[in-house]
């Protein structure tokens, strides 16, 4: 099992100490709602992930019917338990980034001005579906009405996490755009002139490095 496989698995152990059982669609549910931002993965997968911490021991399966139609529900185990507390208590990986319209502004010199802004527009609205999840879970956080409140301590950190990663997004599109306006010409001048001061105030803006030791 690669890392990343394992680290979705470890994701839905998680999932599973928060409850006694959970349905493979509540499952899915909650991880489009609190982890697509974070950590996105495709239904199909999370269904065959719920079957392979089965088949680990780690947790167990229940059907049941309601009516005619199936339904099954998975519980986590002792062993699972073990395996989560196994998990959290090694290194996390280095964090990575997966922006599909940051790749095409990478590659913009190959498309022509409107695909450059299409990606753009794609990072802003990215930007603004995080926000419009974010007020809806914070002020049920808020108001004492979420589902996990009693994780209110750390959802909270997680809430700061995204937030200022979807202002970041919206400002970055912003800034872009402001900056494909007053330079449309990608070869001229006053664009490399304007790229050289966007270089020199990210770096002047870095914080001093950590020091070894």
């Amino acid at each position: 099992m690669n890392r990343r496989t394992a680290t979705t698995a470890h994701a839905l152990l998680g999932l599973l100490a928060l409850r006694t059982e959970w349905s493979a669609w509540e499952l899915t549910k909650q991880l489009r709602r609190n982890m697509r931002f974070f950590w996105p993965r495709a239904e199909s997968q999370i269904y065959q992930e719920a079957k392979s911490l089965v088949a680990r021991g780690w947790a167990l399966d229940r059907r049941s019917y309601t009516g005619d139609r199936p339904k099954t529900t998975y519980a986590i185990t002792e062993d699972g338990r073990k395996e989560l507390e196994a998990w959290l208590s090694t290194p996390p990986r280095a964090t990575s980034l997966e922006c599909e319209p940051l790749l095409r502004v990478f590659l913009s010199d190959y498309a022509g001005p409107d695909e450059l802004r299409s990606a753009l527009a794609q990072a802003r609205a990215d930007g603004h579906a995080i926000l419009d999840a974010g007020r809806v879970v914070g002020a049920k956080y808020l108001s004492g009405s979420a589902p996990f409140q009693d994780q209110l301590h750390v959802r909270a950190f997680v809430l700061d996490f995204v937030s200022h990663h979807a202002r970041m997004l919206i400002d970055w599109a912003d800034r872009t755009e402001a900056t494909l306006d007053q330079h449309p010409d990608p070869h001229s001048e006053s664009r490399q002139q304007a790229a050289r001061a966007i270089i020199a105030a990210n770096l002047a803006a870095y914080p001093p490095p950590p020091q070894n030791g």
